[in-house]
């Protein structure tokens, strides 16, 4: 074991253990350290249990404390301890009247109290339940409403294509008729050029066959006048 050697002048030298020295400290520890320290238990059930001012049954009675009393555990000499009771006494009483349990009816109470917390747990979480489940129907609603929305979209989508495929074929169809009317337009101005053209030529002809005729009456006139002119002279 190490050794702590002190040297004082004049003084004979001493040793100090060092396991006792790290002891020390709990000799005077403060009150207030050692009752956090200190052990809490029961008074079992049995008749009255005197608190003596010693350890023995000799001693002076200072209190009698009735069964599932709390008091704090100060000290241990088997089979007596040093206990002080909620109200400040302080004495020896024997151990085997003592119990970590807490009484039956500290526990009835305990199991109780947890019991009505339980209850009040349950109410809180069956509101939160029939609040969620009133949202969750809510938005069910919400959700179906939002279906038969699409459905509509939808249904108005392909509609919406269908009229368009109309338009176009009619569209189509107006462009062909436009390019049908712009055929025949050409055709309708090429056929009033060859008529008037072909009016023209008849003009010509029917000119040309007047002046034929012309020609042809002033031949047959001076035709005419020489006949007679020579059967004039022949009588």
């Amino acid at each position: 074991m190490r050794m702590l050697t002190r040297q004082k002048r004049g003084c004979r030298p001493f040793v100090f253990d060092i396991p006792l020295l790290l002891l020390l400290p709990l000799f005077f520890l403060p009150p207030a350290v050692s009752e956090a320290l200190a052990e809490t238990l029961y008074v079992q059930p049995s008749a009255e249990v005197p608190i003596r001012s010693g350890q023995g049954t000799d001693y002076k009675i200072l209190a009698v404390v009735p069964d599932g009393l709390a008091v704090t555990v100060l000290e241990e000499a088997d089979p007596w301890v040093r206990v002080r009771t909620q109200g400040g006494t302080e004495g020896w009483m024997l151990k085997r009247y003592l119990s970590a349990e807490p009484p039956l009816s500290d526990r009835m109470t305990a199991l109780q109290t947890r019991n009505e917390k339980l209850e009040q747990e349950y109410d809180r979480i069956r509101l939160e339940m029939e609040a969620l489940t009133t949202a969750y129907s809510q938005s069910q609603q919400e959700l179906n409403a939002c279906f038969a929305d699409r459905d509509e979209v939808r249904s108005n989508y392909q509609a919406l294509r269908t009229d368009t495929a109309d338009v176009i074929a009619i569209r189509k169809n107006l462009d062909d008729t436009v390019r049908e009317n712009q055929f025949i337009k050409q055709q309708l101005a090429e056929i009033e050029a060859e008529k008037k053209k072909l009016e023209k030529n008849t003009s010509l002809k029917w000119f040309l066959a007047g002046g034929l005729v012309l020609i042809t009456g002033w031949v047959l006139g001076l035709i005419s006048g020489k006949s007679r002119r020579r059967k004039s002279s022949l009588y």
